[in-house]
């Protein structure tokens, strides 16, 4: 069993030790506000400018979500090709790896052209990615996932799916709509 604690001492010295006085050496700031105020005053905004005459013209495009899409089919593409012996194969064998390769390499095709399209023409390619999608889909339980070889596989169904959503078209405002100025 263990011995019961002492009670803490939240404030003043510890007993048996005398009360020290303060250093008059040592002098606070006083304070210009309320005492129960814990908070700095409040400093208003200023707008910096800071932009060279010749950048101001310029306008900046920002990174489109679509070219990070298709750098990741790149990398995509990458990973499959060290694994490009062993999908040879398993093609080439009798078992359930033919069929997974039969459907891996068409919707392989799909994604890097969907990938192509959305690269070159924005909107473009959706169905080839939704095809993509489609065929990882029904080749990954024939591929198994416990093996590395079957990883970009599985990569290139989550960025097909991502791709199908990036390639979509864009919603137009109805010509007769009232929301048009």
């Amino acid at each position: 069993m263990t011995t019961p604690r002492p009670p803490l001492r939240l404030v003043g010295s510890p007993e048996g030790e005398p009360q020290r006085e303060p250093d008059s050496g040592f002098e606070l700031d006083a304070v210009d506000r309320a005492p129960h105020d814990l908070h700095p005053p409040y400093r208003e905004l200023t707008i910096v400018e800071n932009i060279d005459d010749d950048e101001a013209g310029v306008a900046r495009t920002p990174l489109s979500p679509r070219f990070v899409i298709v750098a990741l089919i790149v990398f995509q593409l990458m990973a499959a090709s060290t694994f490009w012996g062993k999908y040879v194969a398993l093609a080439h064998g009798d078992d359930q790896f033919r069929f997974a390769a039969g459907v891996t390499a068409p919707a392989s095709l799909c994604l890097y052209l969907g990938a192509a399209l959305l690269a070159l023409r924005p909107g473009r390619g959706r169905w080839l990615f939704i095809v993509a999608a489609a065929g990882f889909g029904l080749s990954l339980p024939a591929w198994g996932v416990g093996y590395s070889w079957t990883w970009p596989m599985a990569f290139g169904a989550i960025l097909a799916l991502a791709g199908a959503w990036f390639a979509r078209a864009e919603v137009r405002p109805d010509a007769d709509s009232a929301a048009q100025p």
